[in-house]
């Protein structure tokens, strides 16, 4: 019976830790740096980035679930994780929706709490900040920001209207502080003038 003296040396030397890997065999080294390269979403995973993921990714050895099978939830994932929280879906998340149609997809990253206003759930607040969108544009020539979306949210107020009103309060402000600065500098003109920047929305969260 012949050996296959290459197919032997190949199994052995795959078997072999890299000598840069960080724990890492020769045989899952390139897929460790495909897999947490698509996994960071943004330049390419050293070494030692690959080795941590595939800590997680193969614990033990043993992967849990095809590399095929993550490039593909992970693409289908990633969008819905973005648009809800600006960031890529988790190895666990990936593992317990990889089977899941698109709306339970949808449902599991719409219903998390939003980031930095956790009282809304993620899909109410991309649905305020959308709706606030043409109308902070329109009025203040800006995008709209997180706190003024959590405020419509929570208040009911229609974009337009609260858009507007606060259009109104800031052409006012230019005429609010040239008059102070005409009265005698005690100190008040700049507490007002200190204070003018964030007076919009503070007084349209009212």
């Amino acid at each position: 019976m012949s050996v296959d003296w290459e197919k032997a040396a190949k199994a052995f030397w795959d078997e072999q830790p890299h000598p840069r890997g960080h724990g890492l065999k020769i045989k899952e080294v390139a897929t460790a740096v495909k897999l947490a390269s698509m996994a960071k979403f943004g330049g390419h995973a050293t070494l030692h980035e690959a080795a941590l993921f595939w800590q997680d990714f193969a614990p033990g050895g043993q992967p849990v679930m095809a590399p095929e099978e993550f490039e593909q939830a992970l693409e289908r994932m990633a969008p819905v994780s973005y648009a809800f929280h600006g960031r890529p879906p988790t190895l666990r998340e990936i593992v317990a929706l990889k089977d899941k149609p698109p709306v339970e997809v949808n449902r599991h990253f719409g219903e998390l709490p939003d980031k930095n206003h956790p009282e809304i759930s993620a899909a109410n607040m991309v649905k305020a900040y959308q709706s606030a969108r043409p109308w902070a544009r329109q009025h203040l020539e800006r995008e709209p920001v997180k706190t003024e979306a959590a405020y419509l949210h929570h208040s009911g107020e229609a974009p337009e209207r609260y858009y507007a009103r606060l259009a109104a309060q800031n052409t006012q402000q230019p005429d609010e502080q040239s008059t102070t600065a005409a009265e005698p500098d005690d100190g008040t003109a700049r507490q007002v003038s200190g204070s003018g920047g964030g007076g919009g929305v503070a007084r349209g969260n009212r």
